[in-house]
């Protein structure tokens, strides 16, 4: 459970009312796909960032540091009616109040693939992705979602990965390997995710 204070003392203080409410069922139950698709279920998780082709890092910072685990969010993801995550645009570093971008080029650990998912929110705002191919999603992701100190950061590197592979004929979802993870470098290096440009020739 995952209350403010106040809510696990106004949930405690009727403890008796809600005890009634509960079924515990085994996981293979609760999680079974055919009773999650014939529900409807919506499925909603946070996590620590989202690439801007709509893969989710849920689990590792920085690709190594464990935050949590998985638990079933991949089975709800994958048979919900609807798969949203949602998370701040940024969060702060210890010398830049939206020093870490949620929205990167490339997901430094990928717990959801961009099948599994369909909306993606921000305080930003809300992308909606079904039906899109991987280039469009990308614009809309940082479009929508995107924090305003990355946006055209973010574009940068996507213009510059599609003017590469679209002249060799590989462009159906562009990336520079050698800087895809400039951002987090730059962040465990200088504090933020800020570049002052892509370290890499068009």
């Amino acid at each position: 459970l995952s209350f403010s204070t106040g809510g696990f003392q106004r949930f405690y203080n009727e403890f008796d009312k809600y005890r009634e409410k509960f079924l515990i069922r085994p996981q293979a139950i609760t999680n079974h796909p055919e009773l999650i698709r014939r529900l409807g279920v919506i499925s909603m998780n946070t996590p620590v960032e989202i690439d801007m082709y709509g893969h989710a890092n849920s689990t590792h910072a920085l690709g190594s540091k464990l935050l949590n685990g998985i638990g079933g969010s991949g089975d709800f993801f994958r048979n919900g009616f609807l798969s949203i995550v949602h998370t701040p645009s940024t969060r702060p570093s210890k010398s830049d109040p939206t020093g870490i971008s949620c929205v990167v080029p490339f997901a430094s650990h990928v717990d959801h693939t961009e099948h599994d998912i369909l909306i993606y929110v921000t305080e930003q705002g809300l992308a909606d992705t079904r039906g899109l191919d991987p280039r469009k999603r990308a614009r809309l992701i940082i479009e929508k979602c995107g924090h305003p100190d990355y946006k055209e950061q973010l574009l940068d590197y996507l213009q510059i990965a599609e003017k590469r592979h679209l002249a060799s004929g590989s462009g159906h979802q562009p990336h520079l390997l050698e800087v895809a993870f400039q951002m987090h470098v730059n962040l465990q290096k200088h504090g933020t995710m800020k570049l002052k440009s892509w370290d890499v020739s068009a």
